[in-house]
This record gives structure tokens, sequence and C-alpha cells, in this order.
């Protein structure tokens, strides 16, 4: 069989630890039949039970659609090496991260497999080009970093050694697609490959910020967790991932050094704590103290004064450095860091917001300050600013920006049925709104009235959910001012909706929490997803519905249940919110879509100039009392957003613990 008519249909995993046995399981499950090997019977039969385990877990949550036994029957566990790669369309290595070590088993491999075999690694730091070349045909070398928990984390990296075929990236790719893995490719073999580069770096930005004095550990993780919004800080990571990565930092860091330049050496801090083997809460201290069963919660708004563009503009410097040498894309850099390191956005979007002339104004300042090269504006951020590009504020920077054109918000147009769906897209983040977000609903709504193919709007949610609410990073700035400026943008879209001209349907597909229900609640119409639900539960964080759901709500379904919702926190489920009123229809979820579209329809069919006059008629007739109390609601909102038991409620949500509110 010639290498170009190929098409994987086994798969050898070589390493049956952690990594090994998840990326086995992933295969497995893929519909790929999985040799998986390690060099003792104890250890493969141990990634096995794993497996097992596993595929019982995800079975009891409803997650296989197949049997168990059905997964398993794809898996052989192997010792022997012959055995285990001589019938393998491809090979994927999980062993230690050792040069030589890797290299010898290829080597190995390779006497025993069909030379149309692929040689895959998982590494995520050494050199493609060197390991391919331990190979008699380095071409069918190839890097595939998968992510932990593969399960979990669906990004791959496929990165390219000097030596890999255009075929091997071909069959890598579509191996990677039957496995449902979101994709970038590594078109350089860069030390960090894309996403670890990022992460590593803005790691040691903010060790050589707290060396520098720029900020405590508190303060800088507070800015990074909070305001920044990613899942932890960058210090409170290091000390928890795995027990503790600060050596695996250091000896990336080392790596860094060698292959890119002094400038990249690990900061203090890093060495420090390497040198005494204080790396993370497995040994009792790292960043933080972890003895005597120690639980370091990081304050909530103890990062309010850091500044962290400090992080974000190095960071930035080393995407560009990526994209300059044609690495990888902006696309698929914001794609690496949401998926593969949990970021509530992309890097570049974030860049784009604040703007590429204050990123590169803090670049130099830091090298003016510091004299370090890795401070150096790199000439793609230059070059971007000289022409103008600045960002959103210019319509264009890493991205293009204007009508249509939404990091956040898809918009489709059926001009056949005149209806136009605005679709919620952070599904990484339940759709959570933050000002940006809304900036484009709203933007997307005056496009839509201004459209006279539209006739109807639908709003929906991408993902399972429909909309999980606020982003809590807004509350980290501490301030009434930022919380009120935030309140006037929901309020501001909420209005739109209900006197937009044409009629509004919600497409309720999934949750729809807090500011999510509210903005439900400002629709014409309603539709639940039987599997959806609704709740206000802004009191478990201290906080109270902020964007009308004290105000529409009452008016829905009255006072009584309207308070039992908001102060008993409960969940609302579609058949209730049919009962109440809530929802006006409920619909089994594999007939939603159906029935959106069909309710939809009959709408659009509609006289526009007759829906334009009684909604405003409904809206102003009907419902005077409604902006002075969403006024009222606003101000109280604004008051109660910087309260001490806000930072409580959201610190306890953080950390999955029970709020312990002071009533200040």
């Amino acid at each position: 069989m010639g290498m170009g008519a190929m098409e994987v249909k086994t798969i050898c995993v070589l390493g049956a630890g952690a990594m090994g046995h998840a990326i086995a399981e992933l295969a497995a499950v893929s519909g790929f039949n999985v040799k998986l090997r390690d060099i003792n019977e104890e250890l493969v039969q141990k990634g096995y039970q794993k497996i097992k385990e596993s595929l019982e877990r995800d079975q009891r949550k409803g997650r296989l659609k197949e049997d168990i036994e059905t997964i398993l029957s794809r898996i052989q566990p192997v010792v022997d090496l012959r055995e285990a790669v001589q019938d393998a369309d491809m090979i994927i290595e999980a062993i230690p991260e050792i040069m030589d070590l890797k290299g010898k088993v290829f080597q190995e491999c390779e006497e025993y497999c069909s030379e149309n075999t692929i040689f895959a690694t998982n590494t995520s730091s050494l050199s493609i080009t060197k390991l391919s070349e331990y190979l008699k045909k380095p071409e069918r070398f190839i890097g595939l970093h998968f992510f932990n928990p593969p399960k979990v984390m669906r990004l791959v990296e496929i990165v390219y050694g000097k030596h890999t075929s255009e075929e091997t990236v071909r069959v890598t790719e579509e191996v990677s697609k039957k496995m449902n893995r979101v994709i970038i490719h590594v078109r350089k073999d860069v030390p960090g490959f894309v996403v670890n580069r990022i992460f590593v770096t803005m790691a040691n930005e903010a060790a050589w910020a707290l060396e520098k004095g720029e900020g405590s550990v508190e303060e800088i993780d507070s800015a990074v967790k909070y305001k920044m919004g990613l899942p932890m800080g960058l210090f409170e990571l290091h000390d928890l991932l795995g027990g503790g990565c600060i050596d695996v930092s250091y000896h990336v860091l080392e790596y860094y050094r060698e292959t890119l330049g002094e400038s990249y050496r690990p900061a203090p801090p890093f060495e420090r704590l390497f040198k005494a083997g204080q790396l993370g809460k497995k040994s009792g201290k790292g960043f933080y103290d972890w003895s005597e069963g120690k639980r370091n919660e990081v304050p909530l708004r103890a990062g309010a004064k850091f500044d962290t563009l400090r992080l974000l503009a190095p960071a930035v410097n080393e995407a560009a450095w990526l994209i300059e040498r044609d690495v990888a894309t902006p696309e698929e850099i914001d794609l690496g860091v949401i998926h593969g390191l949990n970021y509530p956005r992309g890097l570049l979007r974030m860049a784009d917001d604040v703007g590429l002339d204050k990123i590169v104004r803090k670049l130099e300042e830091l090298y003016s300050e510091y004299g370090e090269e890795r401070y150096k504006p790199n000439s793609v951020l230059l070059k971007m600013v000289e022409e103008g590009k600045l960002g959103r504020k210019s319509g264009e920077g890493f991205f293009r920006y204007g009508r249509g054109l939404y990091e956040f918000v898809k918009v489709n147009v059926d001009r056949e049925k005149k209806i136009a769906f605005i679709t919620l897209s952070r599904p990484q983040r339940a759709n959570a709104l933050n000002p940006t977000f809304l900036d484009e609903i709203y933007d997307a709504l005056e496009m839509m009235e201004d459209d006279g193919d539209v006739r109807c709007v639908v709003i929906t949610g991408e993902g399972r959910n429909f909309c999980g609410g606020a982003d809590m990073a807004v509350f980290a700035q501490g301030t009434a001012d930022a919380m009120l400026e935030f309140s006037e943008k929901g309020h501001k879209v909420f209005t739109k909706i209900e006197t937009l001209s044409k009629p509004v349907l919600a497409a309720i597909n999934g949750p729809a929490l807090g500011g999510g229900f509210e903005l439900a609640l400002a629709c014409d119409l309603r539709i639940m997803s039987k599997r959806a639900f609704l709740a206000l539960p802004e009191l478990n964080l201290g906080l109270f519905p902020g964007w009308g759901g004290t105000q529409r709500l009452v008016f829905l379904i009255g006072m009584s249940r309207a308070k039992q919702v908001i102060m008993m926190k409960e969940n609302i489920d579609a058949e209730t919110a049919h009962a109440w009123g809530i929802a006006n229809y409920i619909v089994e979820p594999e007939k939603f879509n159906e029935f959106v579209v069909e309710t939809a329809s009959k709408l659009a069919e509609g006289p526009p100039l007759a829906y334009k006059l009684v909604k405003r008629t409904m809206y102003y007739g009907n419902q005077h009392h409604l902006r002075t109390g969403l006024y009222i609601e606003a101000a109280s909102g604004g008051n109660i957003a910087t309260s001490d038991d806000v930072a409580e409620g959201i610190m306890a949500f953080m950390y999955r613990r029970k709020p312990d509110f002071k009533g200040r």
C-alpha cells in the first residue's frame, strides 16, 4: 500500500502512564484499534484498568455512544514491542521526556513496523527535528501534542519537524479530526511550540514582576485569576498542577535559555524554589506555604492595582515572534490558549481590545527599564502600529473588526425565510457575557434592525448552554464605576431587544443563568428545550439580579414567585417555566431546532409595520414603571458589587465551598 492511499486503522500507543492510557482510550472511543504498550505487564495492565475505570465513569454519566465492552475490545495491552508495532499504521509515543530514550525506542520500532507507519511523539518540549533524525525515514515523523487530560482538553498541536512530509501531516490531521480534536498547526519546530511558549513566558514574567517588587504573589495571582479571568493564578497553578510543577517550568525555561538566549532564563523565584526543593503543594511549599493543610485562596481584589499589561505585553510579543516566523496564525494561537490553557478568550483578541499601541508602549517601557532582549517589540507589532492597525479601536489589529465581524457573536441570515439567527458563541465559558460580548450583541441587533430582509430575530447559544450570565472578571476591578458601566451595557442591550421593531425569539437550548435568564426575559417569546433550565443564582455570590431580573420576572410571574426564584435560588425546569408563563413553548431536544425555525417562520410572515407598532404600544403602554425599576436595580447593583460579601461569594464559588457572608 502506498502512503498516498494510507488510512490509519490501528494505532500503537507507547507508554501506558497518565498520558499514554488517556490517548489510548481516546483513540479506542474514536473507533481505532489500539495496541497499548509498556515495558512490563504490571504497567500495561495498570493503564488498561485506568481506561476501564474511566469508561465506566463516562457510562454512568451517559457520555458513551457504545457499550464499554465494544470499546475495550478495540484495545489490546501488549508488552512485546514487535507485537505492538508490526501492524500499526501510526505509533503515538508517550514515554518519559528524555531525548535519547525516545530516539532509541523509535529506532527499535522502525525495525519491526511497516515502512509506511507514521511516528508521532507527544512531547511537549523536545525538538521534533532532532527526534526524527533517529529514524531512517524522518519524513514519517511528526509531533502530536495532546493536552492533559485529553478527554477534557480537546486541543492538539500538530508539530512539523524539518523533514516532516506533507502526507504525514495530512494523515495525522485526519486522525486528529476522527478524535474530535481542536487542531492547531505548528509549522516550525520551535522551543515550546505554541501553547507552552505562551504559558511559560507569561509565568516567567509573573515571577520577574514578583522579583522586581511590582506585586506580591497574592496580588499578581489575583489579577491573573480574576481580572484576566484565567482559571488559576500563575503561581497557584504552579503549586497545584500535578501536586506542583515548578521543576517542570524551571527545566523548560533552562531549555529556552539554551535555545532562545539568556534573556529567557528562569526568573530568580523559579530558580530559588527549584534549588530548595520547594516544588509546590506536594513538597509542602512552593510560591505558597501549604504546610498544616493551608488552603491559600487567592483574594478577589488583591490584584486590583496590578497592571495585567505587565504580563500580557510580553506574551503578545512571543505570539508576534511565532507569527513572524510562520509558526502559527493569529487564529491558531488564540485557539491554542483557549483550548489548551482554558483562557477566557484569545490572547491576541485581548491584545486587540487593549490596543497594540499600548502593548508596544509597555514593551518599550520594560525594555528601557530592564534592558532584556525579550522586551524588544517584535517587528510584526511595530509594523502594525506604524500602519495604524491598533486593534478593535481602529477596526483592525491581529483580527478585523466592524459590523458583522465579531469575536463572541455569530450572525446567520436566512434571506429566504427572512430570519436572522444571533448565536452567543463563547461555549468554553458557557457563553458568559463580558463588556465586548455585550457591545457585539448590540451591534448585531442594530445590523438586523437595518436589514430589510430580516423580519424575525432568533437569539440562541452555542454548545450546551444558552448563556451562563455575566463574566465574573468584571467584579475584580474593585470600583463602582466599572460595575456601573458594565451594568449599563447590559441594560442597553436588553432594552434594545425589547424595543427592536422586529419580533425577537429566545431559543433557550440549554441552561440560562443569571444575566442569561435576564436576556431571555427581554425577548418577546421564549422557546425552551426540555433539557434546559433557568435560574437567578446571584444571591449565592452576595449579589442580586441586576439586568432586569427583579423587574421583568415580577411582571411575568408575579411578586411572590419571583421572590421564590431569586431568594431561594431555585432552578426552574422547562415544565415549570411553561406552567408559570415564562416559556411560551417547551420542546423535546431532538425537535428543538426544527420547532424554533417553524415558529420564527410564522413570525417572519407577519406584517412588519404592525409588529413595530404593537411592540411599541405594548412596551410603552404596559411597562411605564419598568424604566424606573431598572434604574433603581442598576444603581443598587453598582453599590453591592464592590462589597466584601460579593468578594467572599465569588471566592467561595471559585473554591467550591460555602460562603461566609458578613453583611458588609
